[in-house]
């Protein structure tokens, strides 16, 4: 490992609720994260997926995912959260970057719990300690969590209800077509359902409104076509199902909190020679 490791100063962070609905709106990071069921359960949004998480699972972020959590009836919650850097993905840890991409919902071994909540001990307690060496020693046991986590990864025995498995059918539907002429309307009657109670059952089942979920993964998609196609403002927003550049461009800074302008003028300055 070479070079300084720089850890955010909100690395980690615990949270327990009792009692009440836990609802984080959508967002995204520069950094990653890592996201720790101790107990309870909750929705989990990444991009244009859905998640349903349960106790002894984790879920990994890549930054500048948007992500949503929706704890839904669920009266007791906890959990642990992660924040790193790109640098614990340097050299051979690339290849434990697109395992924890490709399954960023993970569930482990009974047996093995306790081995990675002693993990998150440690990385806490040099996080507290503020000592000689410690962002190296977080470093160190940020990434044997993420290798432990990937070698005990089991089968997940999470199942969805059958009265919720058109939701996700829907979901996936909107993943696919996000860039044509998709709404509330065109899915109601694709899915053979009436629109007030596809409206209602999707709120229900997410937590977030169907025509609101349509704009984020519209918008998550453009920033990946803006970042990493080389594609033009006007571009992405035609790729994504926005006629009107300008409206795009108010959407995208409303729910990214910049420009879409920004993310272009930033991916050309990284190229300069």
């Amino acid at each position: 490992m070479a070079g300084a490791v720089k850890i955010s100063d909100s690395l980690i962070s615990r949270d327990k609720t009792v009692n009440r609905r836990k609802i984080c709106e959508v967002h995204y990071h520069e950094e990653h994260e890592l996201y720790y069921m101790q107990e309870g359960q909750t929705t989990y949004f990444i991009d244009d997926e859905i998640f349903h998480v349960e106790k002894g699972e984790f879920v990994f972020v890549p930054k500048g995912a948007l992500h949503r959590t929706d704890s839904g009836n669920c009266k007791r919650n906890a959990r642990i959260l992660l924040n790193f850097p790109d640098s614990v993905f340097t050299g051979e840890g690339a290849g434990l970057y697109q395992e924890l991409c490709r399954y960023p919902v993970v569930c482990v071994a009974k047996d093995k719990e306790r081995e990675l909540e002693e993990l998150f001990i440690k990385i806490e307690r040099e996080y507290r300690r503020k000592e000689r060496y410690g962002e190296l020693l977080m470093h160190s046991y940020i990434l044997e969590l993420l290798v432990q986590i990937c070698r005990y990864r089991c089968e997940r025995k999470t199942k969805i209800r059958e009265s919720d498995q058109v939701i996700y059918e829907i979901t996936a539907y909107i993943g696919e077509n996000y860039g044509g002429d998709i709404s509330l309307q065109k899915i109601s009657r694709q899915f053979s359902i009436s629109e007030s109670y596809l409206s209602r059952k999707f709120k229900s089942v997410t937590g977030i409104g169907i025509n609101r979920y349509i704009t984020f993964v519209r918008i998550s998609n453009a920033e990946k076509m803006l970042r990493d196609g080389g594609v033009s403002v006007a571009q992405a927003a035609r790729n994504c199902g926005y006629n009107d550049s300008n409206y795009f461009s108010t959407v995208y800074q409303k729910v990214k909190g910049v420009t879409p302008s920004h993310i272009v003028r930033g991916r050309e300055r990284s190229n300069e020679p």
